[in-house]
């Protein structure tokens, strides 16, 4: 990160410091060299410039200036690295909700590089004052004192865009998958809707593949007990081989378990125990991929099991990425071409068929639904009348007539 990007009251140690020629000398005789510690006093009202604190001394630096100061990451208690989390999950699955939980009133809205899609930030609140909600097994019986957990350096959390999937077709999905590969955070907090987890843990599936230290945070679980539905969460935990929290979004509970669980993964680099989700003609194919582009997906920064499962998808940005020779991109043609005359359909509907199947027995094994939600069947019942042949029209003109009125 840049100075620029730098929370308030957080510090960091610089690495380097861009610009050439006079800009650069100048930097260099304020003080700001390599290696030196600063922290951010304020920023203006108007968030340019920015006050800094180093060897002792206050200085005021435009953010056009701080942008020339790569830093090797904040330090925060005894010096230790600030952590980057990315928020991710689908659409209404409560991920804004979450993001205010986790951080209060300590975030900042911006956009990301090139593009119009909102970029939220914020500061993971201190959860180690207070009472703490311990062990996912609990959910709210067991209680220890926060004192007891050891202080711990301040962590950052970037809320990503809502989406479905980490194919690269909406912008959304581009900035969420560039965000993941590129900016390199810590650990993953993966929002679930445990109403409608069926649907969710395919991004979640997708996410597993990327080989990062992830936590599954499992929201709206008041419902799922209001509606006497229940969730195996030792058993999903131990299928999808990464840690399971539940948590109410909404209501505040399991937060402080969240934030001690996503810690502890991204401190220890504690990445997911299972990757490989597949089975058969689609097992075969993807590993030998993986095999085959092992080095391309190396230099490029990219697990190879995760680019390998979207080279058959037929991911385009991914081809180029790896920066495969004519000769590689035949013989991965082929490895698809005999899957699909294996399973007798095409590149895409076998990867998610795949990816369904595993999904569809892992929510047999672990969840257990008595029929819809109370808050569903609620909405179906208002849809009826809303939405209806005869009385959606004249409900939709009397709206409208109100709000003119």
């Amino acid at each position: 990160m840049t100075l620029a990007q730098l929370p308030v009251g957080q510090s960091a140690r610089i690495a380097a410091v861009g610009g050439e020629g006079a800009l650069r000398r100048r930097l260099l005789d304020m003080g700001l060299t390599p290696g030196t510690t600063v922290m951010v006093r304020k920023i203006a009202p108007m968030g340019d410039p920015i006050e800094l604190h180093l060897r002792g001394y206050e200085l005021t630096l435009r953010l056009e200036d701080a942008e020339h100061y790569a830093g090797r990451g904040p330090a925060g208690r005894g010096g230790a690295r600030l952590m980057v989390f990315a928020l991710a999950g689908n659409q209404n699955s409560g991920k804004t909700t979450l993001f205010n939980q986790l951080t209060g009133s300590n975030q900042h809205v911006g956009n990301f590089p090139g593009v119009t899609v909102d970029k939220k930030e914020g500061v993971i609140r201190d959860h180690t004052t207070g009472e703490h909600h311990f062990g996912p097994r609990a959910w709210g019986h067991e209680r220890h004192k926060r004192s007891e957990i050891p202080p711990r350096a301040p962590a950052t959390v970037v809320d990503l865009p809502g989406i479905y999937s980490l194919s690269p077709y909406t912008s959304e999905e581009i900035v969420t998958r560039d965000f993941l590969i590129d900016g390199k955070p810590d650990g993953i907090i993966n929002i679930v809707d445990a109403t409608n987890i069926e649907r969710n843990l395919y991004l979640t599936m997708q996410l597993i593949e990327l080989g990062i230290p992830m936590v599954i945070a499992l929201n709206m679980m008041d419902e799922m007990r209001a509606n006497g539905n229940t969730v195996d969460v030792n058993g999903l935990e131990a299928e999808l081989g990464v840690p399971v929290v539940p948590i109410s979004a909404a209501k505040n509970e399991g937060i402080d378990e969240l934030i001690e669980h996503a810690l502890r993964a991204a401190e220890h680099k504690q990445r997911p125990r299972r990757q490989d989700f597949c089975t058969g003609a689609v097992h075969r194919c993807i590993h030998g991929i993986a095999h085959m582009i092992e080095d391309h997906a190396q230099a490029a920064g990219v697990p190879p099991y995760f680019a390998a499962t979207k080279l058959v998808e037929g991911d385009g940005p991914m081809q180029k990425r790896l920066r495969l020779t004519e000769n590689e991109i035949d013989l991965i043609g082929h490895s698809v071409a005999e899957m699909e005359t294996e399973l007798g359909t095409d590149r895409e509907a076998a990867l998610a068929d795949m990816r369904y199947s595993f999904i569809e027995k892992l929510c047999a094994a672990t969840v257990v639904k008595h029929g819809e939600t109370r808050e569903h069947a609620r909405s179906v019942k208002l849809d009826k009348v809303l939405t209806g042949k005869y009385t959606g029209i004249p409900i939709f003109l009397l709206i409208m007539l109100a709000c003119s009125g």
